[in-house]
Order: structure tokens, then sequence, then C-alpha cells
């Protein structure tokens, strides 16, 4: 990696972090140039103002969340083991990836007045994606009876807080993933 994307990488962790604690109208790009020891100057060579890099971290974080629709409705119960097992491993070792969790849940609560964050928001909407891939579980028996959209929350939310934990507190164990799919799946009947 050059050191122009190292200095940017910087600027985009420094400023990830002012967000989660002080949300985008309490963020100034002096504080961000402050905690990185770089000059204003510098600073808008890669980012033109504030509203781009936050811009650019909801595109990064609309990625993350980003599911294969096809792959996930052929077998909705793996596809969603290993999006957990994937979520888990990238808390424990990255913790750019779990703030990030926690940055876009503030930015969907969030009115900046940005139109494509909006539109990045939407597209990434957890419910959105994972709520057809619970109810294909449910048609192939795999997954409870009952509302798609309740079971989705529950087991969204237990990710978002686990991932909070994490973020708020780095040695915090992460559960066993089959303890969160037990929230939607079925128990299977043996005969």
């Amino acid at each position: 990696m050059n050191k122009g994307q190292e200095r940017k990488n910087q600027l985009l962790r420094v400023a990830l972090d002012e967000f989660i604690t002080k949300g985008f109208y309490g963020t100034s790009t002096r504080k961000i140039c402050r905690k990185t020891g770089i000059s204003s100057g510098l600073f808008f060579h890669y980012f033109p103002n504030k509203e781009s890099i936050y811009l650019e971290l909801v595109k990064i974080g609309a990625e993350e969340m980003h599911i294969e629709k096809a792959a996930a409705m052929q077998a909705p119960k793996e596809y969603l083991l290993q999006i957990l097992q994937n979520i888990f491993e990238q808390l424990e070792s990255n913790p750019f990836f779990g703030k990030m969790f926690v940055f876009i849940d503030q930015a969907q609560h969030s009115h900046v007045g940005i139109d494509e964050v909006y539109t990045l928001l939407k597209k990434a909407d957890i419910a959105a994606q994972w709520i057809p891939v619970i109810r294909k579980g449910q048609e192939l028996g795999l997954f409870h009876a009952g509302n798609a959209h309740a079971m989705c929350i529950a087991l969204f939310g237990a990710i978002q807080g686990i991932a909070q934990e994490k973020v708020r507190r780095p040695q915090t164990p992460l559960p066993d993933v089959s303890w969160l799919m037990k929230l939607i799946e079925r128990e299977s009947i043996s005969c």
C-alpha cells in the first residue's frame, strides 16, 4: 500500500471514531486533522469536505452489508450461518469492521442531508435483504414459522448488540454462532 493510501485510510479510521462518538454534526475536519497529525490542506487533498469522508465511510459500510441473494435463496440456512461466521471472524480480528457496524446503524438514524447516503443505506437495508431469505428458509422448513421480519430483527438486533459491545469493550468474548442461529432455526425432528 502506498503512503497516500495509508494516509487516506488513517483519515477514514479517525473520522469513523469521531462520527461514532460525536455524530455527524459534532464532528469537525479540524479535529480529524489534529488527531491524524496532518494539515487541513492535506485533508482536503483526500476529501473536499466532511460530507465526502462521511459518504466514503457509508460506501464502505454499505458494500459490507450487501448479500448475494441468489446464493442465499438457494441455501438460506447455510448462507446465513456463513454470514454470521464471517461477521464474527471480522469482529474478532478487525476493529474497523465492528466500528462500521456501529456507524452504519447510527447513519441509518441520522439526517445528514446527503442524498447519496440515503440511497446507499436503503440498498444496504438488512431487513429488506434478509426477510426474503428467512421466508425461503421457512418455506423449506428450516426456520421457525412466524413473522420473518420479526425474526430478522431479532437476529440482526442480536448481532448489532454484540458488535456494539465488542467496539466498546474489545476483550468481550463472542458467543457461538449456533446460538444465534437458534433464534430462527427450526429444530430438526428425527424419526
